[in-house]
């Protein structure tokens, strides 16, 4: 109950400044308190946002409907993206690629899997990369950081042939997230590694 009495005196201020009557106020407020259709609600105040007006000073209301992409159009390229990155895992292409210790190097494995990914990115445009470099757990923080960077660049690297470099971001997560926990060679192996995440 103290959220809502918050909530109230909250929107109050906000839509006083903004200059929206009384009646609109309690109509909003009601609907966000006890909505009829929540899905609804909260689309539609999605839509809109208070903005401050520099030479004013006071607040007014702006549609962001008309701001760019829509989310109908957001939601359709993100399902096109999954759909086009599960044909690839269908395809049987590797999304992981291992590295030796202490190495960045790209063997001849890699570079076929480099090349795969680079051709679905040639053939996907509106599709991005991210590459997330990581290491085992020997060595330093800062020095296993710097190695699952200088893997994950190594990749890019190669990407860069293809001229694809302008849709791929780097993140090194060095030791931080292993995916095997016990302190042998063959755990070792595992977290030594690039993953490669499409967006």
């Amino acid at each position: 109950m103290t959220k809502k009495i918050i909530l109230l005196t909250s929107v109050i201020f906000l839509s006083s400044c903004a200059g929206i009557s009384i009646q609109d106020l309690g109509d909003k407020f009601l609907d966000l308190i006890n909505p009829s259709d929540p899905a609804v609600e909260v689309e539609d105040l999605s839509d809109s946002v208070l903005m401050l007006d520099d030479e004013s000073g006071s607040f007014s209301g702006e549609d962001l409907t008309d701001s760019g992409v829509s989310s109908e159009e957001q939601t359709r390229a993100q399902t096109e993206t999954e759909v086009a990155v599960e044909t690839l895992e269908d395809a049987g292409v590797s999304f992981v690629l291992y590295f030796s210790y202490d190495d960045t190097e790209i063997d001849e494995e890699a570079t076929q899997v480099i090349i795969d990914h680079a051709n679905f990115m040639r053939n996907n445009p509106g599709i991005s990369l991210k590459l997330e470099g990581h290491a085992d757990e020997r060595g330093t923080r800062e020095y296993n950081l710097a190695l699952g960077e200088n893997r994950a660049l190594s990749v890019k690297e190669v990407l860069g042939l293809y001229g694809l470099e302008n849709r791929v971001e780097v993140v090194s997560f060095g030791e931080e997230q292993p995916i095997a926990f016990t302190h042998d060679e063959d755990s070792w192996q595992k977290n030594r590694r690039v993953e490669f995440i499409y967006q």
